[in-house]
């Protein structure tokens, strides 16, 4: 379980209504989490 700002709910909330298969948030949060560490291994 993890606690979040209600601001960054909203956000992510946001992001899964962008996705065509509408995520649940948790999805939708490792989704987010797996794009930031490929994004940060192709800077190293």
């Amino acid at each position: 379980m993890v606690r979040m700002p209600t601001s960054l709910i909203e956000r992510v909330d946001h992001a899964r209504r962008a996705e065509t298969d509408l995520p649940s948030r948790p999805e939708m949060i490792r989704r987010i989490v797996e794009e930031w560490f490929e994004t940060e291994s192709d800077d190293a």
